[in-house]
């Protein structure tokens, strides 16, 4: 059935096949490899845009999967009654020769000189507009469930009781944006590269090529915070692991005022609890929600173990830039 479709759809003759959880890979007679992938939240009019970043990325010897129209010249296609990408797989692949601080650079770098060959791109949303909306919508729903006069589920339990905490950590955070802003008399966002919707060093490590749509238009510094979150409070990293990740970065690409700031501004930022609240109340799968009530009660649980990451992470990662940064009061 694949194989009918594959040839219908794209013209390509399957030779040999295998499933992923992500959708199937394939050969064809002349030895190119493709990935069937299924789409998440990619929409159709954005893929001139994804097949320009592989191309330049593949140019600059970063493998690259590069999305391939169908026939009819459509880039999500339907395959045996289901939605489906068409990459094709770069001939080399990556060598995890390089440690995930210097990659990341470079590839900041190479994303930073793309952008820079653009005058019309869309303007980067400042992080503490979105943030500020994102827990402003939070905020009136917690209003709605204290006033709806109904029995509360345990997730809206927790959500009513944790919500204040984190509102004050997301108010540190956008105020911490404002105030480098002010500081520095510059929009932060003015600078930006090809950074990751979330780079992690899970990701670095098991992939071996690129996905073009995985990039947003953003500041680097969103990339190193959200290494940094996830080595710190997802693996129970080390400051020595990240002082190294910073170091290599570093190295290759200059870490200004600025990209501190707003590194420790994001790191500040509730994300993971705002996201299983969100997922919460948006999907109506009861497995999914559980997994949501499941996150928010271990993030609240080990909310005293995080206090005192923030409290020792300008010390410990930024040496003589902390005497610079504004200090939070209830952290000092």
């Amino acid at each position: 059935m694949l194989e009918r479709d594959v040839f219908h759809q794209y013209g390509l003759v399957v030779e040999q096949q295998s499933q992923s959880k992500d959708g199937f890979s394939f050969r064809t007679a002349d030895m190119n490899e493709f990935l069937l992938k299924r789409p998440v939240i990619e929409q159709e009019g954005e893929f001139p845009w994804y097949v320009m970043v592989a191309q330049y990325f593949n140019q600059q010897n970063e493998p690259t999967m590069v999305p391939i129209p169908s026939r009819r010249g459509k880039y999500i296609e339907t395959l045996d009654n289901e939605a489906f990408i068409l990459y094709q797989k770069p001939m080399r692949r990556f060598r995890n020769e390089q440690s995930d601080g210097q990659r990341l650079a470079l590839l900041h770098r190479k994303g930073g000189n793309l952008l820079a060959a653009y005058d019309n791109l869309p303007a980067t949303q400042p992080w503490q507009v979105r943030w500020q909306q994102r827990m402003d919508q939070m905020e009136s729903f917690r209003e709605e469930l204290k006033n709806q006069g109904q029995t509360l589920r345990e997730f809206d339990e927790w959500f009513i009781e944790t919500f204040p905490y984190y509102s004050g950590l997301a108010e540190n955070a956008v105020q911490y944006i404002v105030d480098a802003g002010i500081d520095s008399g510059t929009n932060p966002f003015e600078i930006r590269t090809l950074a990751f919707n979330r780079f992690s060093s899970s990701y670095h490590r098991s992939s071996d090529s690129l996905f073009p749509n995985d990039f947003i238009l953003d500041h680097p510094a969103r990339d190193l915070a959200e290494w940094i979150r996830f080595e710190l409070f997802e693996c129970d990293g080390d400051f020595d692991t990240v002082r190294m990740f910073l170091w290599d970065y570093h190295e290759r690409r200059t870490l200004s005022k600025m990209d501190w700031n707003l590194m420790y501004a994001r790191l500040l930022f509730p994300l993971p609890y705002v996201e299983a609240v969100e997922h919460y109340y948006s999907d109506g799968n009861l497995k999914e929600k559980e997994r949501s009530l499941n996150a928010v009660q271990r993030i609240a649980k080990r909310e005293g173990e995080r206090e005192e990451i923030y409290r020792t992470l300008i010390h410990e990662l930024m040496g003589e830039q902390s005497a610079t940064m504004r200090k939070i009061d209830w952290l000092v």
